[in-house]
């Protein structure tokens, strides 16, 4: 399936696959046309058959789940979710027409104070109504933020890839538990200190990981970096990042956002906000 593009053909009858739009480790992302509705679609679909790999099927189907759980402006919608006649699994979701932040740092490097903090304020939006939902993001990143230009907003956020969504109160009885405490999910450079170490997640791990990504907007740099991806994580249990007169000398942030962004990535989660809603509250107050 990894090899075999579906660009042409129709998707559980309804779907007609317009292009490929990207491609990950797990999977591929179409661009696609609803027949009946005649809407356009993203459709991801899995690389592996349900039979080959029942664990990832059941992780793609709790993404759906979680991801049509919830109802938010800041996070892309999920529509469809199903099984092809390939026996595939396939996510469909709303086509998303913008430019993802990695993107936008690797252009600019880093952003001026007040377009960031919009950013930020909206992702922390979308991650605390995830959260009310009772699910973690869990892989906060530049690459799952992506920004639109509406004719309200110039750069409207989509949080998206629940991918790795966690349920924070899944079921302990649940015998296709799929993110067992002491298994480490997650991109290195963006990972709390509990969530590398393997244990029990709150939505406080969004928030270190949401600390992360604005540290980086904000200076241009990743506050926890090491020579490889054992290193990094290592240090996130261990170093403590630069000041950002260090960090970025010369750049003028002002103190009391300095102060949120170094409470957010704080070593144990009883030192940082303790929910999304108190850091969002901060956001909206950054000014000196």
């Amino acid at each position: 399936m990894s090899n075999t593009s579906l660009v042409g053909s129709v998707l559980a009858q309804r779907y007609q696959i317009i292009s490929e739009v990207g491609r990950g480790a797990l999977g591929v992302v179409y661009q696609a046309r609803h027949l009946v509705m005649d809407r356009i679609v993203a459709i991801k679909v899995l690389f592996e058959e349900v039979e080959k790999d029942e664990t990832r099927f059941h992780r793609f189907q709790r993404e759906a789940q979680a991801a049509s759980s919830m109802s938010h402006p800041n996070i892309v919608t999920v529509y469809d979710f199903g099984v092809s006649d390939c026996n595939t699994p396939f996510l469909v979701m709303d086509f998303i027409e913008g430019i993802n932040l990695k993107d936008v740092l690797q252009r600019h490097n880093k952003l001026p104070v007040e377009r960031s903090v919009a950013i930020f304020q909206q992702i922390a939006s979308a991650l605390d109504h995830a959260h009310s939902k009772g699910i973690l993001h869990r892989d906060i990143k530049p690459d799952n933020v992506v920004l639109l230009r509406t004719s309200w907003n110039p750069e409207f956020v989509k949080v998206v890839d629940f991918g790795i969504a966690k349920y924070v109160n899944e079921p302990t009885h649940d015998s296709r538990k799929l993110t067992m405490d002491g298994q480490v999910l997650g991109t290195p450079a963006y990972m709390s200190p509990e969530q590398v170490l393997g244990n029990k997640l709150d939505a406080r791990s969004d928030v270190y990981c949401l600390g992360v990504l604005m540290y980086h907007t904000l200076s241009g740099r990743l506050p926890i970096l090491g020579a490889t991806s054992a290193e990094t994580m290592s240090r996130h249990i261990t170093d403590t990042p630069k000041e950002f007169a260090d960090a970025c000398p010369g750049i003028k942030i002002p103190f009391r956002l300095q102060r949120t962004v170094m409470k957010a990535m704080k070593k144990h989660p009883q030192d940082r906000h303790q929910t999304m809603r108190e850091l969002i509250i901060e956001l909206e107050n950054y000014r000196d």
